[in-house]
């Protein structure tokens, strides 16, 4: 199924992160290399590329493919109908483009398809942005309408719908020369088949063995999340980053991130050196157990996958960033440590993951 690694939630330092270009960023071509490696024997390795560039009119056009490529022997990481270790990879391309409609307002369109043995997914989005207030104010909205196909290794019968809109409206505001603060308010809509194919429930009895049923979960989750941020310019060479997200979801889920970053730039500015602390914590499904009982004939809804359940992780992690005489090509590097803690799994209550990633920048 689709590698829904706990990774996703360690989003590392966001100049770590070497994200594929965006069509209202100037031309330039990125190459980046990111590695995720645990203590539960799951490696991750992801090669990605992307380039934007202006045609006619000041039209953006970019293009964005990345590779993942995971092996894991994990306990809850399961992609096959095999409980053994296995190799898996996921292939992901993009293509944006942006339209200037005025002069201080862009519309755009994207459209990012992904493909693995048993999970094909389409997403395509739409969405303006403008430069309000004398350009002191910065509004961007966008829709995402998704179209997934769940499938089973070794069974081809097997196909089922998941469909996603999510719509996520961001304000800018700048509030003096040395600072901005950003709010964004996000609204998430999943409908269709929810469930892992591979994953099994186990049924405790009173008197008799367990059995075992397939995980079910309700065919509708709808989120809605808001985050805070500040940035701001403590000195010269000295900028400050502090942020907060709220979500809560119809499961029952609410979360809460925050995290803190400190750069300094230096020789000029052609070097920049960063650290970042993010915490992040959630409840557990309503329907979530660390143990289901069958006393009472089988539960309706049942999961075990533990990101459904009570949980926390703490992530600290480092970049640097240089631009070399040769064009002006930028080269990043980064490295974060993430501690997860599980506080209702039996089986593994800790894991340890180590995040690497480099990357270059390249203006065109």
């Amino acid at each position: 199924m689709r590698l829904q690694l706990t990774l996703a939630s360690a989003a590392l330092v966001a100049g770590a992160s070497m994200a594929h270009a965006q069509v209202d960023e100037p031309p330039r071509a990125t190459a980046a290399l990111r590695v995720y490696a645990d203590d539960d024997r799951v490696t991750v390795y992801s090669p990605s590329a992307s380039a934007t560039t202006l045609g006619p009119r000041d039209v953006a056009l970019d293009a964005a493919v990345t590779i993942d490529a995971v092996s894991a022997a994990s306990i809850d990481v399961v992609s096959t109908a095999s409980p053994y270790a296995f190799h898996e990879e996921r292939v992901e391309g993009a293509l944006g483009v942006a339209v200037p409609v005025a002069r201080l307002h862009r519309a755009r369109a994207r459209a990012t398809v992904s493909h693995e043995r048993d999970y094909r997914a389409l997403r395509l989005s739409a969405g303006w942005r403008g430069e309000l207030a004398a350009r002191n104010v910065t509004l961007d909205v966008t829709f995402t309408a998704g179209f997934d196909t769940v499938g089973r290794a070794g069974d081809p019968s097997f196909a089922r719908d998941r469909r996603e809109h999510r719509l996520a409206v961001a304000l800018t505001q700048i509030t003096d020369p040395r600072g901005y603060a950003d709010v964004v308010v996000e609204a998430a809509d999943q409908r269709g088949y929810l469930a892992n194919p591979y994953r099994f429930v186990a049924i405790e009895m009173p008197t008799g063995p367990a059995y075992t049923l397939p995980e079910r979960v309700p065919d509708e989750r709808t989120a809605i999340a808001g985050l805070v941020r500040v940035r701001r310019a403590l000195a010269a060479a000295d900028f400050a980053h502090a942020d907060y997200r709220l979500s809560r979801d119809t499961w029952g889920i609410t979360s809460h991130t925050a995290s803190a970053r400190w750069t300094r730039a230096l020789s000029d500015d052609e070097i920049l050196v960063g650290v970042e602390l993010r915490g992040y914590l959630q409840d557990a499904a309503r329907f979530h157990r660390a143990r289901y009982a069958g006393d009472a004939g089988a539960p309706p809804w049942r999961t075990r996958d533990r990101s459904l359940g009570a949980m926390a992780s703490l992530t600290a992690g480092a970049v640097a960033e240089a631009v070399t005489p040769w064009r002006e090509l930028r080269l990043s590097v980064s490295a974060a440590w993430v501690r997860f803690r599980w506080f209702d799994d039996p089986d593994q209550a800790e894991r340890d993951a180590l995040i690497a990633s480099v990357g270059l920048f390249l203006p065109l």
